[in-house]
């Protein structure tokens, strides 16, 4: 029997004990199979709304459910990939709790979260790992290349870069690319060397976070996984703040 005929049944059961108890207070009303249909029935009919109603959200309860365990057992098999300690990160270094942000420069919901997720490394409490993810087209390739160069140039100015491009809006020209650059105090000359020797770093940390995105069965940016659990989306601050402190009250 499924989950949903289960509760069906349940709530008939449930909604039937008024009626029997009735049933059982007249000892003149004969109880046979007719008269339990059709009381039955016309419960049913008065409230098939409601019932529906109820089986929907349970159903909706059960599918959120099947894919939070879904997205756990994904995150356990890629634990290792997705937590990196070699790409870039911010906040509490010592923190047990631990953060993986995948983002593309081109994303507009990426960058509308961008205060937020500034603000839950300033608490304090998390060390969030920036994972480059561009799925958008060359421009966020060429912005994610231009982010990683800067991060192996000079790591603190990578976040500088990081949220300048976020910032930014239109196409990531070389010009704009540039600008960018001269704004947060990257030499061009240096610049152009990290791109060029360090192509193959830069190459194969894209690559890799992109192939997260397809193994993990996340359709697009941003996302957020903090310790076994997926945000995907815009996720509101207070609920990945929510989080962040049941997990460091679990380590206290």
């Amino acid at each position: 029997m499924s989950r949903i005929s289960f509760l069906l049944i349940l709530i008939i059961v449930i909604a039937s004990l008024p009626i029997i108890n009735n049933w059982l207070s007249n000892r003149s009303q004969v109880l046979n199979d007719k008269y339990i249909g059709e009381r039955l029935d016309n419960y049913i009919s008065r409230n098939f709304d409601k019932i529906i109603k109820t089986l929907r959200e349970e159903s909706i309860k059960s599918s959120y459910a099947a894919r939070d365990n879904a997205a756990r057992g994904k995150i356990l098999q890629y634990k290792n990939e997705i937590f990196d300690p070699t790409y870039p990160y911010s906040g509490n270094e010592n923190s047990n709790v631990i953060a993986v942000g995948f983002f593309d420069y081109s994303c507009g919901y990426c960058k509308a979260i961008k205060d937020d997720v500034k603000q839950l490394i300033n608490d304090g409490k998390v060390k969030y790992i920036f994972r480059d993810t561009p799925i958008l087209g060359n421009d966020s390739l060429k912005a994610a290349k231009s982010a990683l160069a800067v991060y192996f140039i000079d790591k603190g100015k990578y976040f500088d870069f990081h949220y300048a491009a976020l910032d930014h809006r239109g196409e990531f020209s070389d010009e704009n690319i540039l600008g960018i650059l001269k704004s947060i105090g990257i030499n061009e000359n240096d610049f152009n060397d990290s791109m060029k020797n360090n192509a193959d770093k830069i190459e194969q940390m894209i690559n890799n976070s992109r192939l997260l995105v397809r193994n993990l069965g996340v359709g697009g940016t941003p996302f957020l996984i903090i310790r076994d659990s997926l945000f995907v989306g815009a996720t509101d601050l207070d609920v990945l703040r929510e989080k962040v402190d049941e997990l460091s009250h679990k380590q206290s």
